[in-house]
C-alpha cells in the first residue's frame, strides 16, 4: 500500500534531542517526515530543552512541555522522556542500546530503567530498528515481543546508483570514528595497500597518530551535510563497515543504494541489513578484515557481483514503504484516541 495518505486532521510531533554530536537519527527523521509531510500528514518537530548529560536528563523531565499534537513520536536516545507524554498517544523509536555497553553496576541499573525499561513498558507502541535491537530491548524490559515492532530505516533521498569501476589508487571509505566502529582495526588492515583511505568524522590524536605510524594515505573531514555524503560515497571505491555493534548499520545501505561494495561485520545486524550484499569479517580480526579488503581488490567481478546484490538489496530500504508502517501505527493510535 505504497503511497497510503491518512486525515490531515491528525498530527504528529516527533521529540528530538537538543544537540547531537552525531545526529544520524536526525537525518533518519528528515527522511521520514519528509515523505509524510508529502502525503498531507501535519508534522512538527520539538527539542528538548535541555542537552545530554545526566543533570540535563534530570531538567528536561522537570521542564518539557510538549505541544499540543495526537501522536507524539520519540526519536531516539531520548527515550525517558515518555514519562512527559500521555503514554496512549505516545510511541517510541529504538536504535540500540550502546549507552549501557560501557556502565556496569548501580549506574547501568539506572540508565536502563530510565532510558528502556519503563519507556518500554509505558509507551502505546515501540519500534525497534532492527531484530538485534529488538532482542536487546525485550531482554531488558521483559515486554512481549509482539509489543515491540520492527522497522528499519529508510535510505534517504538522493541516494541512487552511480556505476564506477575501481580507480588506480583505489578509496577506501570509512565512516565513523567513535570506538564502536573500530576504525583502528581497519586502518591496520589497510597497511600495505595501494589506497588511499579516507575517513567521515573527526579524528583524535591517538587515532592520527596510528593512521601515521602505519604509513597509510590518507584524509578525514568532520560532520558533513546530506549532500557532500553522498558525494563521499561516490568518489570511494568500496566502503569498509567493520563496526563491533550499531543498532541498525546505515553506511551499508547507503553504500549500497550509490553502487559500492561493502565489507561489514559478520554481525547481527550488519549481516542482516547487508542482504547478502557484502563481504562479512569478524570485526575483531585484523587479518579477517585484510583478506576482505584483498578479496575486493583482486577480483572485479565479485566487486560487481555484490554491487548487484547490494543495489537491489538497498531498494528494499525504500521511504515510502517505511513511511506506510509508522502510518498503520500512526493511525491506529489516532483512530482510538478519536473513538
Amino acid at each position: 500500500m505504497l503511497g497510503t495518505t491518512v486525515s490531515p486532521t491528525m498530527k504528529i510531533c516527533f521529540i528530538e534531542r537538543r544537540d547531537a554530536d552525531t545526529p544520524s537519527i536526525e537525518r533518519v527523521f528528515d527522511t521520514l517526515i519528509g515523505e509524510l509531510r508529502s502525503r498531507g500528514v501535519e508534522c512538527s518537530r520539538q527539542k528538548l530543552p535541555y542537552g545530554n548529560r545526566v543533570a540535563d536528563v534530570f531538567r528536561n523531565l522537570l521542564f518539557f512541555k510538549p505541544e499540543p499534537a495526537d501522536v507524539y513520536h520519540i526519536a531516539g536516545h531520548i527515550n525517558y522522556v515518555a514519562l512527559r507524554l500521555p503514554a496512549e498517544r505516545t510511541i517510541q523509536t529504538v536504535h540500540d542500546l550502546g549507552i549501557l555497553d560501557s556502565r556496569t553496576g548501580l549506574r547501568r541499573s539506572v540508565l536502563a530503567q530510565l532510558f528502556f525499561r519503563t519507556p518500554t513498558r509505558r509507551v502505546k507502541a515501540t519500534i525497534a530498528i532492527s531484530k538485534a535491537t529488538q532482542e536487546a530491548l525485550i531482554a531488558i524490559s521483559g515486554v512481549d515481543p509482539d509489543r515491540i515492532a520492527i522497522i528499519p530505516n529508510p535510505v534517504p533521498p538522493g541516494y541512487v546508483e552511480q556505476p564506477k569501476p575501481f580507480a588506480e589508487v583505489p578509496r577506501v571509505l570509512q565512516i565513523g570514528t567513535a570506538p564502536h566502529k573500530n576504525l583502528e582495526r581497519t586502518a591496520e588492515a589497510l597497511c600495505g595497500f595501494n589506497v588511499h583511505f579516507r575517513i567521515i568524522g573527526k579524528l583524535n590524536e591517538t587515532q592520527r597518530s596510528l593512521l601515521e605510524q602505519l604509513k597509510l594515505d590518507f584524509s578525514s573531514v568532520g560532520l558533513v551535510d546530506d549532500q557532500t555524503m553522498i558525494a563521499e560515497y561516490q568518489a570511494a571505491d568500496l566502503v569498509v563497515f567493520c563496526s563491533l555493534f550499531e543498532g541498525f548499520g546505515m553506511p551499508i545501505i547507503e553504500a549500497q543504494a550509490i553502487g559500492r561494495p561493502v565489507i561489514t561485520s559478520d554481525r547481527s545486524p550488519m549481516r542482516d541489513v547487508a542482504g547478502g550484499g557484502a563481504i562479512l569479517v569478524d570485526p575483531e580480526n585484523v587479518e579477517a578484515i585484510r583478506k576482505g579488503i584483498e578479496d575486493l581488490l583482486s577480483d572485479p567481478k565479485r566487486a560487481d557481483e555484490l554491487r548487484r546484490i547490494g543495489t537491489k538489496n538497498a531498494a528494499g530500504y525504500r521511504v515510502e514503504s517505511i513511511a506506510d508502517e509508522y502510518l498503520k501505527i500512526y493511525e491506529g493510535i489516532f483512530s482510538r484516541s478519536e473513538s
